[in-house]
């Protein structure tokens, strides 16, 4: 049995036509906002936090039949290509089996059928015309009635979602989704690991939503500097907390979209956290960090104990610097130093005493 299971989440950014001042704690200012899902409360993985739409892969997802949706409009093997990065070595998530749709063909299309069930947002489109559209994406408006039923159906059979597309004429907008990174439950959590490939997109206009409440509790559209220093309430798993810190460097969505054009020709890299303990908490050290394992194990459980020296001390003995620091104290830290990554991103902000609603062991991914 394998020790994870695969996923996929989407980070969806919506254009405003009215830029919004982000706090006075930043000075930065924003022309877009982002989507997020509160999951429920008893959900059995992160219950309560935020995250982006996605979930796990469904192997319909890889069925071979999706060719005769896409070869009614034109598309065969070859127009699939641009899909796939110039990079020599690929994260495990991206292998595939003979019979199977390549994996970055049939990850995008769990991001896209996730975020339909849980947002009612459909990113497909009815032309191949529409594929000129300088990497923004499209939607397909659902009146309301039929919006429910569908996903609905899509809840409870993923099969559906080809249904859907057969039904409503239409494609999974692949090639405006672009990989972003690719994040792995660390080792030392004991329950659910996923191994999860987070791809972003752009849309011109915010679409209109209605989340599943099976699952989730909650829907957000905000700028990321709120998501970022917003209250205790809403609390982020350390990948989307990551990310969010990410995007917030780009205040307008059309340098946003334009950097996740060229970073997702390079392909992304593992990011599987390492656990330290210290005296005053824990650090997750991420691919790049000077304290980086030079070897992991994907399966192994591995902490570092440094419980002789304090966060702080720890922080003064690293040169290079890509973690999450967690605190006894209901405090987590972001702190990214003299770091460049080996995929093309940028660093997320440096971000310092962000409460988080509950202090968890054993943060999950």
């Amino acid at each position: 049995m394998k020790a994870w299971k695969d996923s996929a989440s989407l980070i969806l950014a919506a254009r405003q036509t009215q830029r919004y001042i982000r706090p006075s704690s930043t000075k930065f200012q924003y022309n877009y906002n982002l989507l997020c899902l509160k999951r429920h409360r008893n959900s059995k993985f992160m219950p309560s936090t935020y995250v982006f739409p996605g979930g796990v892969v469904d192997p319909s997802d890889a069925d071979l039949k999706w060719h005769n949706i896409y070869s009614a409009f034109g598309f065969d093997a070859n127009s699939f290509k641009s899909l796939s990065p110039n990079a020599p070595n690929r994260p495990q998530i991206f292998k595939f089996k003979p019979n199977e749709l390549p994996r970055e063909v049939s990850l995008r299309i769990t991001a896209i059928r996730e975020t339909f069930e849980e947002s009612g947002i459909l990113l497909c489109k009815q032309s191949r015309e529409e594929m000129t559209d300088l990497g923004w994406t499209q939607h397909i408006k659902i009146s309301e009635s039929e919006l429910y039923n569908w996903q609905t159906r899509v809840h409870n059979d993923a099969r559906e979602f080809y249904t859907l597309c057969k039904d409503f004429n239409c494609y999974p907008d692949l090639w405006s989704l672009y990989e972003w990174s690719n994040w792995l439950t660390p080792t030392c959590f004991i329950g659910r690991r996923y191994d999860t490939a987070f791809y972003l997109a752009c849309i011109a206009t915010m679409p209109q939503t209605i989340y599943e409440i099976t699952e989730m509790e909650d829907l957000k559209w905000d700028m990321p500097g709120n998501f970022l220093f917003s209250s205790p309430n809403v609390a982020f798993p350390p990948p989307q907390q990551y990310e969010i810190a990410r995007i917030a460097k780009f205040e307008s969505i059309h340098n946003l979209l334009d950097f996740a054009v060229d970073r997702g020709k390079m392909g992304v890299l593992l990011n599987l956290p390492i656990q330290v303990e210290l005296q005053d908490g824990k650090v997750h050290v991420l691919p790049g960090d000077s304290m980086y394992p030079n070897k992991v194990n994907l399966l192994d459980k591995q902490i570092i104990d440094r419980t002789d020296i304090t966060i702080s001390e720890f922080r003064d003995i690293s040169p290079i610097k890509n973690r999450m620091e967690f605190f006894n104290l209901q405090v987590k830290e972001l702190y990214v130093q003299n770091f460049d990554s080996a995929d093309g991103h940028l660093a997320p902000l440096q971000l310092k005493n962000v409460s988080i609603a509950v202090a968890r062991k054993n943060s999950k991914l």
